[in-house]
Parts: structure tokens; sequence; C-alpha cells
């Protein structure tokens, strides 16, 4: 008695609480989950006092179901009229001779029986008591479509027992009688007594429930009856149709999740009350068994998806919401294996995961209304009734509660609701979502204005410095101006000095030339070694003051945008043997040279190229320590296509800092690690404007193993040089 009292109170004990007016969850829930507090109390209330115990209605042993024509409906008392045959071997000759075995089995029964998850094969014996007035035609009715096998037997004339089958692994023309209950007609003789036997086996829960009826009382309940379950459904059809629209219509994953909870359950429903085979599968047996337990896993699969995501339980209950991902899986393994698994443990399994998620869910529930989620009282009012439901549908199914109106319809009672009030949650978000919609563009209006405002005041004040700096800018000019004209002025005076200097330098170089020339002549035997020699030591001496010459004053040419090229055929490995003699005796000691065979002649300005070469050999030797050689190599390359010459000069100085490789060819450029050493800072300025001129490329290149600095010039072999 204990043990089927503790469940009845168990789930009104437990939500009661949650719900009174001082607990937590009503003081930090949001305004006008108050009357909603109050009708769930009372619901609760209600379904407790329905699923507590009744007196017994047990009849006693040896009874007959008086049948009369005053009564249009019969209810059978089944205590005393039930035998359990736990080996499945009991015929029905023999069941039918030993009425000791249902004396024995007096405690099953009352106005209904629920067994549970039986595996056992129920025999129950019905006497029968005919009046005389009573009509002949009667329909025994089955209350639970979802049994497998239900068998009714009576005998005939000669005493033999013949049976005629039913239930939901029978197909739907083989039934005796159209009807969404498993019903059987029986002519009944009037005025005499007969004893029927029903054999009950099935794989699902045993619940029965049996009523005699008169045809047209059976027909006018049934009115009544299919108009509630088509209300019923109807809704269902009109939440689905309405949130598949509103899916399409805005793409939101949330109603599709919906849409599919309320189809499974739908489809799971349609089966459990047998309108599934009578107007959807007809004759298919295997919808006809696995739909309520496989629909209600793909509704239950939906329903954990559309509470998670509905509630954001991964960011307010990452705990819960660990639950509820777990118990989605349960359910998906539930729908993909459920025509694999056996029926009698995936019908457990399903109820047993069907409460624990509609309990998690409640609990995601409340979690959310405490953080003020106004949407979620809808959620958790909908759940709660769920709640109740499937509890209530759980606890019979596995005979926990008795069976009777409010345990065999409430699974529907709650699921409607719960149904209704997810779609008004639906509504309820949307209409959250606008306001938030709204207020957001509010405060975006009101931002903007604010930016406006700013916009306007940073303007004035960058108005003012712009003022303020163009004063500053236009004074800046001023005084650049005038210092480039101060350098202008510097540099005319400095090329009218330099040329000047040169002319008078050109006059005494070439008395001095020419006096040395006359002495040669006038030798008349040849000179000695030693005066020969001092002869050459002056000419190259004087080769190199006028190559210096050139230099200065091609500097100050540099700027000059009309410089004219003199174009000439050039033997660049006499130019590199001229230069080498125009070095000192130390300098040229140092100087190596590297030839490729067979140099091809230039077109080019002889003068320029000479400066080129000298202004990179220079630099080499003057950046390389004393006694260091300097290395000057050719080679015959291609770029882009063109074939050229290249030149090399490599040295063993410190090498070029990283990062100079373009700033040592700006003008009057000097790095800081070379300050002291003497130099204007235009050499190699001065050796890549030529080589530009003459359409090649001065660069400095990756540095070889033991090396200083390396430079490198290409001049094209092509007769196509830049002139202007």
């Amino acid at each position: 008695m204990l043990r089927s009292l503790i469940p009845r109170f168990l789930l009104p004990s437990l939500l009661l609480p949650c719900l009174s007016p001082g607990s937590p969850l009503v003081i930090r829930s949001v305004v006008g989950f108050g009357r909603l507090q109050w009708i769930l109390c009372v619901v609760l209330l209600l379904t407790a006092g329905a699923l507590l115990p009744r007196g017994s209605c047990a009849a006693e042993l040896g009874s007959r179901i008086a049948l009369s024509s005053a009564a249009e409906k019969v209810g059978v008392i089944l205590a005393g009229h039930v035998w359990l045959d736990r080996e499945n071997k009991a015929g029905v000759e023999a069941v039918a001779a030993d009425t000791a075995l249902f004396t024995a089995s007096r405690e099953h029964g009352g106005s209904s029986l629920n067994l549970g998850y039986d595996s056992a094969a129920v025999w129950i014996r019905l006497p029968v008591q005919v009046a005389a007035d009573a009509p002949r035609t009667w329909l025994l009715e089955v209350g639970s479509p979802t049994l497998d096998h239900v068998t009714l037997y009576r005998q005939d004339a000669s005493g033999r027992w013949l049976g005629v089958q039913s239930g939901d692994h029978v197909p739907r023309s083989e039934r005796p009688y159209p009807h969404q209950s498993l019903v059987f007609p029986v002519n009944l003789e009037p005025g005499r007594d007969e004893v029927l036997l029903l054999r009950i086996e099935s794989e699902g829960s045993l619940a029965i429930s049996m009523t005699f009826w008169q045809p047209m009382a059976l027909m006018k309940d049934d009115q009544l009856r299919y108009a509630w379950q088509a209300l019923y459904f109807g809704a269902l059809l009109a939440l689905l149709t309405y949130n598949l629209m509103l899916f399409i219509a805005i793409r939101d994953s949330l109603y599709l999740t919906y849409s599919l909870m309320v189809l499974g359950m739908g489809v799971g429903l349609l089966s459990m009350k047998g309108f599934g085979s009578l107007l959807i599968w007809g004759d298919a047996v295997v919808p006809d068994n696995l739909a309520f337990p496989v629909a209600l896993a793909v509704s239950g699969l939906a329903g954990a998806l559309f509470a998670r995501r509905f509630l954001d339980a991964r960011r307010r209950a990452p705990r819960l919401d660990g639950v509820a991902q777990v118990l989605a899986v349960f359910f998906a393994a539930e729908a993909l294996l459920g025509a694999w698994l056996p029926y009698a443990f995936l019908a457990r399994l399903v109820s047993a995961t069907g409460l624990c998620f509609s309990v998690v869910a409640v609990l995601l529930a409340i979690r959310s209304l405490m953080e003020g989620h106004r949407s979620a009282r809808f959620f958790l009012a909908g759940w709660l009734f769920l709640l109740v439901g499937v509890g209530v549908t759980a606890l019979r199914n596995f005979g926990w509660l008795p069976t009777n109106e409010i345990t065999d319809n409430i699974m529907q009672i709650g699921s409607g609701l719960e149904m209704l009030l997810l779609s008004l949650a639906l509504a309820d978000r949307i209409n959250s979502l606008r306001q938030e919609k709204d207020l957001a563009n509010a405060e975006a209006v009101g931002a903007e204005r604010r930016r406006v405002d700013t916009l306007r005041d940073w303007g004035a004040a960058l108005e003012h410095e712009v003022v303020r700096q163009t004063r500053e800018l236009r004074a800046a000019n001023q005084r650049l101006a005038e210092s480039e004209s101060i350098e202008r002025r510097g540099r005319e005076e400095q090329s009218h000095f330099i040329a000047m200097i040169a002319h008078d330098i050109r006059t005494p170089l070439a008395i001095i030339k020419a006096a040395v020339q006359s002495l040669q002549d006038m030798d008349v035997v040849p000179p000695p070694l030693e005066r020969e020699k001092r002869y050459q030591r002056i000419e190259r001496a004087l080769q190199r003051l006028n190559a210096l010459l050139e230099i200065a004053l091609m500097q100050d040419r540099t700027n000059v945008a009309d410089w004219r090229m003199e174009l000439a055929d050039i033997d660049i490995h006499a130019q590199i043997v001229d230069l080498s003699r125009m070095l000192g005796a130390a300098d040229e000691g140092r100087l190596c040279l590297r030839f490729a065979p067979q140099l091809p002649t230039l077109k080019g300005d002889a003068r320029m190229l000479r400066v080129m070469l000298i202004n990179l050999v220079e630099n080499a030797l003057k950046y390389s320590p004393k006694e260091s050689p300097v290395y000057m190599e050719t080679s015959l390359g291609e770029v882009a296509g063109v074939p050229g010459l290249f030149i090399q000069v490599i040295d063993c100085g410190p090498g070029i800092p990283e990062g100079q490789e373009e700033m040592i060819f700006q003008k009057y450029f000097r790095s800081a690690d070379v300050a002291g050493q003497p130099g204007l800072g235009i050499g190699l300025f001065l050796a890549r404007f030529i080589c530009i001129r003459h359409g090649g490329r001065l660069e400095v290149v990756p540095r070889p193993a033991g090396t200083g600095a390396c430079l490198e010039a290409w001049l094209p072999l092509a007769s196509e040089v830049a002139v202007s």
C-alpha cells in the first residue's frame, strides 16, 4: 500500500513548495506570475486528489456481470476475475475448467487493471448474466488500444471454445469491429448466463479496463469522445501549421524544432488513442506498434533542442544543459534504434527518459525565470503541465497508478496545455524581441544624436585648429621658401666657385702636362728607368686630377634637367684598366680585377661611366681596412630578358647596416657608422644616377661569405640608352 501511495504524492509534494507564496521562485519571478502560480497550484491539487486511492469496488467471488435493457453501459469489475499466466503455456480449455485460478488472484483488479510492464499472459473470466429483456447484441470494449494481442473466447453449441483476435499486432481489416479501441461484438442469448474468456498479451503497459455497451450507446458516447479528440488534434495541427509558416517566413530554427515536437506528440498520441491505424496507416502493423514510443522519442528530442535554445541553457545553466544534451542523445538513439530494440525495453526507456527530461526542463525554466527571462514563465507553466501528464502516464505505465479517466487522458491534457503555453511563450518571445529592438533603435537614435552633437563640436574645434595650423603652415612655408632661396643662392655660388676653380686649375694642369711632354721629347736618348717612372707618376697624377675635376663638375650638373650624353662605343675592359692606373701606388695594388672573357662593347658616355666606376672603387677602398683587397668582377647576364653586363664591386669593410640598403643612394646621406670618414655623401648617388641614365640599375646585393659590402651595377648591351 505504501508503495502505491508514495508515487501519488511525490510529484505534487515536490512541485507545490516551489510555487508557494514565499518560495524564492515567486519572490524573484517577473510581474504577472502570481495568477499563473495559483492556477498551477489548483491543477496540481486536483490532480493529486484524482490520484488518491479510491474505495475498493471488488465484487464477491462468483459474482456475474448483469446485462439488461435498462443498462446501456455496464462497467466490468475485474476483482476476482483475473489470472496471470507467468509461463504463457495455459490453453483455453484448461483455464476455463479451473476456476480456482481466478479465486487465488483476487488481489488483481477493480474498475480497471494496471500491471505495468508485465510479461505474463493475462486471463480474464467474464461471467455474464443476461436478463430476459436484454438486447441480443452487445459490444465489449477493451479500453487500451496499444495492447498487442487480445483474444475473446466463447463456447459454441458443441462446447468448443472459439477465439476472435484483436490488438495493435492485428491488421485493422482483420479486427472484429472498426473502432479506436479494441471492440468485440458479442451476440448473447437473453435470459441465458454465459462465461467469456479473454487472453491478453502485450509487450507494452498492461493497463486494462472493460465495458459492455449497447451499440447505440457506444455510438452516442463516441460522438462526444471523437469531438474532444478532434478538438485536441485539430489544435495540434493548427499549432503545427502556424509555426511551420513562421519558420518558412523568418527562418528561425526554433519554430522548426517546436513544430517537430508538436508533430511527434501528435503522432504518438494518435497511436496511443488508436486513431493512427483507424485513420492513417490502416493495416500496417509495424507503424501501429512503433508509432507511440518512436514518435514520443522524436518529440522528446525536439523538445530538448527547443528548451536548450529557448532558455539559452548553455549560458544560464551549463550543468543542466549538459544533462539535457545527454537526454537528447538518449531520445535520438531511441528514435533511430526503435525498430531494432525490444518493444518492452523501448517503451520503458522512452517513459523514463521523458519523465527525467520533463523534470530537467522545469528546473531549466525555473533557473531562467529567476534570472529575469520573462518568456520563461509560459515555458515553465507549459512544462509543469507536461511534467504532470508525462509523470502520471509514466507512473501508470509502470503500474504504480491506477487506470481511470484522469490517468488515461492526462497526457493529452498536459501536452495540449503545454503546446498552447509554449506557443504563447514563442509569441511573448517575439514581443520581447520587438521591444528590445525598439529599445535598441531608441538607444541608437540617441547615440546618433549624441554623435552628431559631438561631431558638430569636433567640427568647430577642428575648424579653429585648421585655421591655426594653416597660419602656422603659411609661416613655415614662408620660412622654408626663404631657406630654399638661401640654399639655392649657396648652391649657385658653390657651382660658380667650383667652375671657377676648375677653370683656373685646368690651365696650370695643361702647362704641367705640356712641360712633362717637352721634357720627354728633349731626351735624345732613352731616359733612365727611374726618371721614366717619375714621368709616369706625374702623368697618372694629372689623369686623376682631371678625373676629380670631372666628378666635381658632374656633381654640379646632376641637377640640370637638359644634361646631354655623348654616346659612343666603349670598351669597358679598357675603362677599368685605365681606372686602375689612376689610383695611387698603394691602392692600385689592392684592386683585384676579374673579367669575363670576350666582353662586348657598350653604348654610353665614356666620361660618365669613368666617374661611376671611380666612385664605386673609391667608396670600397675608403671604407675597407688598409691592405685589404677590393674586388671588381664582370659577367654577362640578363635582366627581364634584356642582355647586359654585370659589374660587382666587393670590399672587406664593415658592410652596410641593415635597413640602409636604399638610403646610401640618397643625395648627401652618410651613415652614423662612417661619420669619421671624409666625404659629402654624393658618390653613390651620382653612380646610381649615371647607371640609370644608361638604362641600367645599381643596388646592394647579398654579400658573399667573408666580405663586407657588395654593390652590383647592370648596364644593358642594347644601344637604347636613356638620353632625356
